[in-house]
């Protein structure tokens, strides 16, 4: 099983005001931000050398995690690490007005890397949305020609034109090419069904998170009963990933008296799990249609899953670390609990990508940096099978 270290940039700072949307500027530190970013490259730099196969950026705007350019920083990851894969989890494209020159950076970003890049290219989420007052009518399918219109940019051997519904341009021609051919290795994250079809239908692999055990794995399985029955072929572990929040300390309880504070703030704070001024959620409710959780058991997505869920054990205030683990939806403990639980989400998911989502809201570099170093010495090399 491959293992990424998944990385928001989370800014560090505990307050009162982690929890405003949008994050006014005035609560924003220089110093701080400036002194984070160079941790979080120091950072993705040990993961590089402990040997993690992938480093993971996102995107994410008026928020204190993810990046507003993963691209930019996806550029200066690429001159701080050698081996590990520079994995976008990723672009969101209804916001990139032009996808040629979206497919020109990230050209750009796989020669510098020497071949590392691999793409998400994303239809983005409700507070991207907003975010950019994206129309939420038009998002998809301004998505799905934008990943065309790409992929053409990458490969085409002689200049193009492209007249679509959403895009147009007379002459397509872009340099520098990438390095990997035909193209960088593309991955998409999905939830909807509309998405994990679309995932099928492009053959590229399934990354999915913030959802229990058991809600996720319906995923996986209706992407894998989808490309086999409408699309042909059979998606391997190769093509199924997933992440979660995960500490491992030398002993149990150690991992929990150090993760837990932070596990609590980080599931305070996650979007999924709480409410949002009206303005930004009907935004999210634009995401879905009346079939896109048609396929579960529930008829609801892992978010309102989870919701419900922890409503229905009074834990509406946010979810303890027993809750947190029994779900699966975080992996905390020592070497030897860790490997177990991360074996069974494997065996439930066919998963053959690991993503560590470390650190976590305002969990200390330093504390992040020491699980990552045991991780890889102790847990790492019984997962190669």
């Amino acid at each position: 099983m491959r293992v990424w270290v998944f990385d928001q940039f989370y800014y560090p700072q505990a307050s009162e005001n982690r929890l405003l949307f949008p994050f006014p500027g005035k609560h924003w530190d220089p110093q701080v931000g400036m002194q984070q970013y160079d941790d979080h490259l120091r950072y993705l730099r040990r993961a590089d050398e402990l040997g993690f196969d992938g480093v993971c950026l996102t995107e994410h705007h008026y928020t204190l995690h993810g990046l507003p350019s993963p691209n930019v920083m996806a550029a200066a990851v690429a001159r701080e690490t050698s081996h590990a894969k520079l994995v976008l989890m990723g672009n969101c494209v209804p916001l990139h007005g032009h996808p040629v020159r979206l497919a020109e950076e990230l050209a750009m970003i796989d020669v510098l890397s020497k071949g590392r890049l691999v793409s998400a290219l994303l239809r983005g989420g409700f507070m991207e949305w907003y975010s950019y007052s994206v129309d939420p009518t038009t998002a998809r399918e301004k998505f799905e020609e934008a990943w065309d219109l790409i992929t053409e940019c990458w490969t085409a051997d002689e200049p193009f034109q492209w007249n679509g519904k959403h895009f147009h341009y007379e002459n397509i021609s872009i340099t520098p090419r990438p390095v990997q051919r035909p193209h960088p290795p593309l991955v998409m994250a999905a939830n909807t069904a509309e998405s994990i079809e679309w995932c099928a239908k492009k053959r590229v692999p399934l990354a999915t998170s913030f959802a229990p055990t058991e809600a996720m794995k319906e995923n996986f399985e209706y992407f894998r009963k989808y490309a086999q029955t409408e699309c042909g072929w059979s998606p391997g572990p190769e093509h199924a990933m997933f992440s979660r929040q995960l500490y491992v300390a030398p002993t149990k309880a150690q991992a929990f008296a150090e993760a837990g504070p932070h596990l609590a703030e980080f599931w305070h704070e996650i979007p999924v799990a709480r409410k949002l001024p009206e303005r930004v959620e009907r935004y999210r409710n634009a995401l879905r249609t009346d079939r896109s959780f048609d396929y579960k058991k529930r008829k609801t997505g892992g978010a309102q899953f989870l919701v419900e869920s922890l409503a229905a054990e009074g834990q509406d205030k946010g979810p303890s670390l027993d809750y947190l683990i029994d779900k699966g939806l975080a992996i905390v403990g020592d070497p030897d609990s860790v490997i177990e639980q991360l074996r069974y989400q494997q065996g439930q998911f066919g998963a053959g990508t690991f993503m560590i989502y470390s650190p976590f809201a305002t969990l200390p570099l330093d504390l992040a940096t020491r699980s990552i170093e045991l991780f890889a010495k102790e847990v790492m090399p019984n997962l190669q099978d």
